[in-house]
């Protein structure tokens, strides 16, 4: 299906967000941090970064900074409850799994995805 490099702010979100993309048949790398995602980036290919919902805007601009660095153009799906904070980014309004699991196979199969599902 794909293999995910998820980004999370804590462990219980990191924990919990490996077991959800899992038990879809992805295939998941996580991090907590920036020095997580350096580190990931220099053994692991991946088809997609997921930037979750709970870091500062700042943090997560320089997280897909990294990302990009590791793997250029590769898709990034950021999780926002407002607005997004990574230029360029495809981004989920919605912290609803079902959501989640939907905006990644969207992005997985090339597609574009801005404020889903509300650009749905």
């Amino acid at each position: 299906m794909g293999k995910i490099l998820s980004v999370a702010s804590s462990e219980v979100l990191k924990t919990t967000r490996r077991l959800l993309l899992e038990q879809q048949g992805f295939a998941v790398c996580s991090a907590l941090d920036l020095t997580e995602v350096e580190s990931l980036g220099k053994t692991e290919q991946v088809d997609l970064a997921l930037i979750g919902h709970g870091f500062r805007g700042s943090d997560k601009r320089k997280i897909a900074n990294v990302v990009n660095h590791y793997y250029p153009g590769l898709p990034i799906l950021e999780m926002c409850f407002n607005s997004p904070e990574i230029p360029g980014a495809d981004f989920v309004l919605s912290d609803s799994p079902d959501d989640l699991i939907a905006a990644i196979k969207l992005v997985l199969a090339g597609r574009r995805v801005r404020g889903y599902p509300d650009s749905f």
